[in-house]
């Protein structure tokens, strides 16, 4: 049966997408998978995109991927901000032609994957780019998750969120934490993989999974948001994209 690692919203941390990638080698898992995101908010957008092509099986399309070929009316200041940042470094042009292969890359991302039997995508089941499945959807949103849960007869595993755990059948969440980060696939379920580059649940570790047969397992990794926070500040990004870094929020 083979292993397989998902990633997810790295957006363009390098710091913290080397110190996942070390782990996941050093765990012997056989296979990568990315569920988007891989720019946004960071300022390695190019180095982080070639090492996802590089290493990951697929890439699926998040919406900040999305947002560098489309109007980001829809995104908050801060994300438009550095969204344009990340542009200017991918963009390729006469001068930069060896920027364009990241740059269709990112482009011609498949919005969804079925592989391994199960179901991937960066948002949801209904809208696989842009709609969040949030931690309080069971109870704040309960038809909200009937229709998700209509859509889907196996697994699915999403990202967008950067808050790590699973939505069962009875719509409520289970937060992966380091007493509870295994959790058995037994049918249909939505499991959030959490954030490489920009973790939101109180832990500024960087998150991914790992799928073994039937059970998935989250991992958390210890990064140098540090040097992370000083990339930001001297790129002139507002600095509470770098403070959020040391909070994991």
């Amino acid at each position: 049966m083979t292993t397989l690692a998902l990633i997810s919203d790295l957006h363009s941390n390098l710091e913290a997408l080397d110190v996942v990638l070390r782990r996941i080698e050093a765990l012997g898992v056989d296979e990568i998978a990315c569920l988007g995101d891989v720019v946004g908010y960071g300022t390695d957008p190019l180095p982080v995109t070639r090492l996802v092509m590089q290493r990951c099986r697929w890439t699926i399309k998040g919406n900040h991927d999305w947002g560098l070929f489309h109007g980001l009316d829809d995104f908050n200041p801060l994300a438009r901000e550095a969204l344009v940042y990340n542009r200017r470094l991918l963009q390729p042009s006469w001068l930069r032609p060896r920027r364009r292969a990241a740059w269709e890359f990112l482009r011609d991302l498949p919005e969804r994957m079925q592989a391994y039997g199960f179901l991937f995508c960066h948002g949801s089941p209904r809208d696989p780019v842009m709609e969040y499945v949030l931690k309080s959807d069971g109870f704040l949103e309960p038809d909200k998750m009937q229709q998700l849960f209509g859509l889907i007869d196996r697994p699915c595993f999403v990202g967008h969120t950067h808050w790590p755990g699973v939505h069962r059948a009875d719509f409520r969440f289970v937060q992966a934490t380091d007493e509870q980060r295994e959790f058995k696939l037994d049918g249909p379920c939505i499991v959030n993989v959490g954030s490489v580059g920009q973790p939101r649940d109180g832990d500024p570790r960087a998150s991914f999974a790992v799928v073994d047969g039937d059970r998935v397992e989250i991992h958390r990794v210890p990064y140098d948001f540090r040097r992370t926070q000083a990339k930001i500040l001297a790129a002139g990004l507002h600095p509470a994209l770098a403070e959020r870094l040391a909070r994991g929020k």
